[in-house]
């Protein structure tokens, strides 16, 4: 879940709509809202080819309400996809859609991002779906223009472009609009993989289309309960305001500082925290020499930031302990090269499709009720109220029960929250990781066997079924060096990918990141994955180009 950036949504309350649109009657507690019992018909998708993505992955659009309590007379909204077709069709299941959370995520980028990852035995039996919800990023998007303007602009250009959007791009609009994909795509059931606020979604869908599951998977899930703001006034949220669930990043730290404590393989250890408490006073002296492609100096809140956003997986945490050994040192160029690469990547991938910010912002607020009064969500004021919040999560009745997965050291949504909504569905079962970071799939053989064997073969997995940190080690030195060792033939993989980025040919790439992680340190590795152009790693770079006919 990314963290909600509130300041975008503070402004002045007299902004206005644009006078030729027609704004939905205020959302008000005590309201009845009328039933949406049917939707309309809808077309197969037409799929194509990509624009940005080569064959055999496919693109394509649906036309959606953005109204679906007046759909005759509602505008229409374009909904974006994009298919790779099952690997063998023989034994196709059907397909599976996916959602990255967010919200505001482009579950398009999701899906061609993370399908070299996802095991065979998915790939194999269902088409994977990717698709941007409404208001985000290659769908009808919410337009807020320039960001980098001062806020009150930032605002005022929302309602002006995205005013007639921003009161229907909630949850329950888009479980809708995620009905009509089921559609359109031809299957007789959904079958659903959804991420952080992704959970929300396929719950809210879950209640709306209970008939039309087939089967659910929420990892890492939000409150079913925070809905109940928009109901009673209950805030369910770690920020004073309503929000999808209580967080805790401080708690993840602590679990990388303990781990990086435990291994000599952490080259911020043994006594991480004593360095991360001095640099915070000490890294704006340091240089970045080494890296271009950010700010010249790192400072200590930048280093907070950095540090939250590694939390998210652990992959992340040997490149953040690194750097921060190399900080504690004067060098933070592999600081800078991680914060750039946390924001774009490296090389850096600027998304002209990416809408992320404005997106996040206008479906929380259109999920929360309150502009003004006793409930007021002060972060949206100014702009226009929802049409239909996010409601609490209530039991349902479903041909299979619904998997819910858990991480105990999960920053944006703790895993205490997975058996709270396996028990608000009612038919559901939850699933505890104990690992760390944000979301469990692809991050654990254990918890991917249960995902693959319930997705595949409908085999619902035990309740509070449960899976260690890390696979086929217990104690907690080894999980520190599981963690903490860099992965050489993974980062061969990525360091391909990387070499490819900056200018090499596909064989010369491949040649070149054999002989890096063939011949380099954790280090060199970390700092050619970053593009860190510290001295002895470009001194082996030349080398190996010079082995391999560069």
């Amino acid at each position: 879940m990314v963290a909600l950036l509130v300041a975008a949504c503070s402004g002045d309350p007299g902004v206005a709509t644009q006078r030729s649109v027609s704004l939905p009657k205020p959302y008000e507690r005590g309201d009845t809202l009328a039933a949406v019992t049917t939707l309309p018909d809808i077309a197969a998708v037409a799929w194509g080819a990509c624009d940005h993505q080569p064959a055999p992955w496919q693109c394509g659009t649906i036309k959606v309400p953005l109204d679906y309590r007046r759909p005759a007379d509602s505008r229409m909204l374009s909904i974006a996809l994009t298919r790779l077709p099952a690997a063998s069709p023989s034994s196709r299941i059907g397909s599976l859609v996916l959602n990255p959370g967010g919200p505001g995520g482009s579950g398009v980028d999701l899906a061609w991002s993370y399908a070299s990852s996802f095991p065979a035995s998915l790939l194999e039996r269902f088409d994977l779906v990717g698709f941007d919800p409404r208001g985000v990023g290659r769908s009808t998007a919410v337009d807020c223009g320039d960001l980098k303007r001062s806020f009150q602009v930032v605002l005022r250009t929302c309602v002006q472009h995205s005013g007639y959007l921003l009161p229907y791009v909630g949850t329950e609009n888009a479980a809708r609009d995620l009905e009509q994909i089921r559609k359109a795509i031809g299957d007789s059931k959904l079958t659903y993989l959804g991420f952080s606020y992704g959970t929300a979604l396929g719950a809210v869908y879950a209640d709306l289309f209970p008939t039309s599951v087939r089967a659910v998977v929420l990892d890492g899930s939000v409150d079913p309960t925070a809905g109940e703001y928009n109901v009673d006034g209950t805030a369910a949220g770690s920020f004073g305001t309503p929000f999808y669930g209580a967080q805790d990043f401080a708690g993840t730290v602590d679990v990388f500082l303990q781990l990086c404590d435990s291994t000599h393989l952490c080259p911020a250890g043994p006594r991480s925290t004593d360095l991360l408490e001095n640099l915070y006073s000490s890294v704006a002296g340091d240089h970045t020499d080494y890296f271009d492609d950010w700010d010249p100096r790192v400072t200590a809140s930048q280093v907070d930031g950095i540090i939250t956003s590694a939390m998210y997986n652990t992959d992340l945490w040997a490149p953040l302990a690194l750097g921060l050994s190399d900080a504690a040192k004067g060098d933070a160029s592999t600081l800078a090269a991680l914060g750039s690469f946390l924001e774009a990547g490296y090389p850096r991938r600027e998304n002209s499709y990416d809408n992320l910010t404005e997106a996040n912002v206008a479906i929380y607020c259109a999920d929360f009720a309150g502009r003004t009064g006793q409930y007021a969500v002060s972060d949206c004021r100014g702009w226009p109220e929802t049409a239909e919040p996010l409601p609490p999560i209530t039991k349902v009745d479903l041909a299979n029960p619904a998997v819910v997965i858990g991480t105990d050291g999960d920053p944006a949504t703790p895993g205490f929250l997975a058996p709270e909504m396996a028990q608000a569905l009612g038919d559901a079962v939850s699933v505890r990781w104990q690992g760390a970071g944000h979301t469990a799939f692809l991050h654990s053989e254990c918890v991917d066997d249960i995902v693959v064997n319930y997705l595949v073969d409908l085999t619902v997995p035990k309740n509070r079924a449960r899976c260690g940190f890390t696979d086929n080690v217990n104690t907690k030195v080894a999980q520190a060096d599981q963690v903490f060792t860099v992965d050489h033939a993974r980062f061969e993989k990525r360091l391909t990918e990387v070499f490819t980025g900056e200018g090499l040919s596909a064989t010369d790439a491949a040649c070149v990141a054999k002989a890096v992680v063939g011949s380099g340190t954790d280090a060199q590795i970390i700092y050619a994955r970053l593009g860190v152009q510290e001295p002895s790693y470009v001194k082996l770079r030349k080398k190996a180009e010079a082995d391999c006919g560069v």
